[in-house]
């Protein structure tokens, strides 16, 4: 529809704010089922008048210019709704404003999932599962959006009978292996000009889609590539901790419910033995000694490999800041019985707020920024997010009416491997066919992360401080003692297994409280 009057959006850019004061996840009171909301809010645009809802953001400038233009062409496409953005250029930021709103939340805002639990359990969030036509999701995958049902009853994540629905995919959020093509072809060339033909580097299964590298794979080549680093090069500039734990068939917990964990079993220490034994053979950084952030020192040339927050989000910044050629592999996978690569997937969520007066045309954004053909393909056109509907999924892999090429003026826009990414979000176990036509089974797959699962991350945090040594008597597992010796994983993980045990349990009751 041709809109009468073009509003223009308005843009509120936080750049600094006071904290406030955080409003507790069981401010809302005790929900033990979907709240109930006024039904005149779900008809609010029957009597035609024009309706202006807000859409609340946040991340770099370059994702703000993307929202700047996704909220146009939904202002010009639409009568009767008209969209304000606002945004926040620091995450912490708009984290903690959220936090401290209570229950009075912008119209529509994106939320992470580390948050969503929270906010679904104490009645802040509008349950759109009787308005969200079963076929709108025929064409998503599943566990890009089963992640934003919550029971209230069982006061757990996923689909069940009596779960409301309280958000839509903004993206999934897919991490992957991203390594320097240019630097990497070049530096594997010169190892193997003086290597025996026994102890080359296989260059094509470091790149391989199909066939993820192991961790020991990766650990002999990061040796071999050291030797050939020039001053101020590294193997690997950073890791993703989560995507190396369950690559290896291992979890925090022994199951969704996060009440029971699981970080003193076999596969769980043989995961934190992989990230310490890049650090012990120098494929990482010493701890502590890049100042820059391992992501500066990949973008700006210094680093063969990384692996943490390369998601597809990160591309509209990679074409800026990246000189070189750039792709991505899956994830190393660890030799555990039923390991597969398994990336970590972030995700966040549009959600409406349960205060909203207006959310049937709320419920229109979502469904036009989540679901809306023309609007997915602007958006992973413009380096936004890999798509959340199936059938857009070739075609983005293989930038099939070269958007992508237009977008960014290059006749192969990096990464060439988008494929990677669906891997990871559309399961495991498939058939597939490479680019050159050959099949093979699907051993990349995804999990979201570990937070997702609980209402908060607390619990996480300080595991984290524990293995960083800034708590407890072991020391850093990341760098060795003044003796030399580096700390036993298996022996400082069983002993903090029941400090664990007890966060966990915790954070369990708390949530079934609310």
């Amino acid at each position: 529809m041709k809109k009468r009057n073009l509003f223009t959006v308005a843009l509120t850019c936080v750049i600094g704010m006071t904290a406030l004061a955080a409003c507790g996840p069981s401010s809302g009171g005790s929900v033990t089922k979907p709240p109930e909301t006024d039904p005149d809010s779900w008809n609010s645009l029957e009597s035609g008048k024009t309706v202006q809802i807000t859409l609340a953001g946040r991340d770099v400038d370059t994702e703000r210019a993307n929202y700047l233009q996704f909220v146009n062409d939904f202002n010009a496409t639409h009568d009767n709704i008209v969209v304000t953005l606002e945004w926040w250029t620091d995450g912490t930021a708009y984290n903690i404003a959220l936090d401290g709103m209570g229950k009075n939340l912008p119209d529509v805002f994106m939320l992470n999932n580390i948050m969503f639990t929270s906010f679904a359990a104490s009645g802040k969030l509008a349950n759109i599962r009787p308005y969200v036509d079963e076929s709108i999701l025929d064409d998503m995958y599943v566990n890009g959006y089963e992640v934003y049902y919550f029971d209230h009853e069982t006061k757990t994540c996923g689909i069940t009978e009596d779960a409301g629905m309280y958000g839509l995919p903004k993206d999934q959020g897919p991490v992957a292996l991203a390594y320097n093509e240019d630097k990497l072809r070049d530096y594997v060339a010169r190892y193997n000009s003086t290597a025996s033909d026994a102890d080359k580097i296989d260059i094509d299964r470091v790149m391989s889609v199909s066939e993820p590298m192991t961790f020991d794979y990766f650990l002999e080549i990061g040796k071999k590539l050291k030797t050939v680093l020039g001053q101020d090069e590294y193997v690997c500039s950073g890791y993703d901790m989560q995507s190396v734990i369950y690559s290896n068939n291992a979890n925090y917990f022994t199951d969704d419910t996060a009440r029971n964990q699981a970080i003193d079993t076999e596969n769980f220490a043989q995961a934190i033995e992989f990230v310490q034994n890049m650090y012990k053979e120098g494929i990482l950084p010493a701890a502590g000694t890049v100042s820059s952030g391992g992501e500066t020192v990949f973008s700006s040339g210094r680093s063969l490999f990384y692996f943490s927050a390369t998601g597809p989000w990160k591309t509209k910044d990679y074409w800026q800041t990246c000189d070189f050629t750039w792709n991505i592999a899956p994830v190393p996978v660890g030799m555990a019985e039923g390991a597969v690569s398994t990336a970590y997937i972030g995700g966040m969520c549009y959600a409406i707020s349960n205060n909203c007066p207006y959310k049937d045309a709320a419920l229109e954004l979502v469904k036009y920024l989540s679901t809306d053909i023309t609007s997915q393909r602007t958006q992973y056109k413009r380096g936004q997010c890999i798509p959340n509907l199936i059938s857009l999924a070739q075609e983005y892999a293989t930038d099939q009416y070269d958007f992508i090429a237009m977008q960014t003026g290059k006749d192969d826009p990096c990464p060439t491997n988008r494929s990677v990414w669906i891997d990871v979000v559309d399961g495991v176990g498939g058939t597939k066919t490479d680019a050159n036509g050959n099949e093979y089974t699907d051993k990349v797959t995804g999990r979201y992360r570990a937070e997702s699962f609980t209402l908060d991350a607390t619990w996480l945090n300080s595991l984290n401080q524990f293995m960083g040594g800034t708590t407890g008597s072991f020391g850093s597992f990341w760098e060795p003692k003044a003796d030399g010796t580096w700390v036993n994983v298996r022996e400082a993980l069983a002993a903090y297994a029941p400090e664990l045990q007890v966060a966990l349990e915790e954070n369990y009751d708390r949530l079934h409280r609310m």
